[in-house]
């Protein structure tokens, strides 16, 4: 597992690093057999409907080519990068349950 988190000056806070490498290590965990490689991005951004907000990025290589990518974007960072790993979790399940962890396997099961 390899974490990188970019972005602006939000990226250098120590306790929102602190965050967003805690919700990683929660996310390598529920996923264990999955290898992954994840890359997140945060900064502020100034939206002309909403105003000021936080946004946060998360993309996830995982293995046979997968990848994942969930955004969020909230008025504060903590809730921003909370949302957009329960995206991203949500979006893994649904893929690792759609798709069959053996093929040859699966392949098998379904000669017979």
């Amino acid at each position: 597992m390899r974490i990188q988190i970019s972005g602006d000056t939000l990226a250098l806070d120590r306790a929102i690093r602190g965050q967003i490498e805690s919700q990683a290590r929660a996310l390598t965990a529920r996923f264990s057999r999955e290898p992954m490689d994840l890359g997140i991005q945060i900064a502020e951004e100034m939206d002309r409907l909403h105003g000021h907000r936080v946004r946060c990025e998360v993309r996830i290589q995982g293995s046979r080519g997968r990848q994942w990518i969930a955004r969020a974007a909230e008025k504060d960072a903590d809730r921003a990068i909370s949302e957009s790993f329960n995206s991203a979790r949500k979006t893994i399940r649904r893929t690792l349950l759609r798709t069959p962890t053996d093929i040859p396997a699966a392949a098998a099961i379904a000669a017979s």
